[in-house]
């Protein structure tokens, strides 16, 4: 096995842990987030790196980073959401009214979200396991995981 067929596949047990690991900690909705995960192996002289994108909100559920007030979010999620997670609806009031209010509310005084960190709990869980026996049959010996948010997650140099 060569060492991008390894990062490769390697890549793939990323994806499907960090999906594990939305999952776990009440992060899938949509799924859209888990979907939008993907891996690229690229080679530069003999350094390789596995660089990952995802949509650009997993940086703000991975750190927990909110909304800053000023404009309210979209409308139209926040009614999906309401009927996804079966929120009750005030009475008096229907899906879209709430969802109105909660957009204005969120708005004027921003969100606080708590962290839900699935980057490198997944990173930490792919390499203690597979990702050690897949990078030794490329036969690499170190491995850097940078786990800084720059999204290249693992660099080997060959």
């Amino acid at each position: 096995m060569t060492i991008e067929e390894a990062l490769l596949r390697l890549g793939d047990e990323l994806k499907a842990t960090m999906t594990e690991q939305l999952k776990k900690n009440g992060s899938y909705y949509t799924g859209d987030l888990a979907k939008s995960i993907e891996y690229e192996v690229r080679v530069q002289n003999f350094d390789y790196q596995l660089v990952r994108t995802m949509l650009t909100y997993g940086i703000f559920v991975d750190q927990g980073d909110g909304r800053r007030p000023g404009t309210p979010p979209p409308v139209r999620p926040l009614i999906e959401w309401i009927k996804f997670k079966k929120i009750p609806v005030p009475s008096g009031m229907s899906v879209e009214s709430f969802a109105f209010a909660i957009a204005k509310k969120i708005g004027k005084q921003g969100t606080n979200p708590r962290p839900r960190p699935f980057i490198a709990p997944s990173i930490n869980q792919v390499l203690q396991g597979v990702g050690k026996e897949l990078l030794s049959k490329a036969g690499v010996d170190t491995i850097v995981a940078n786990i800084d948010n720059e999204l290249k997650d693992i660099k080997i140099t060959a």
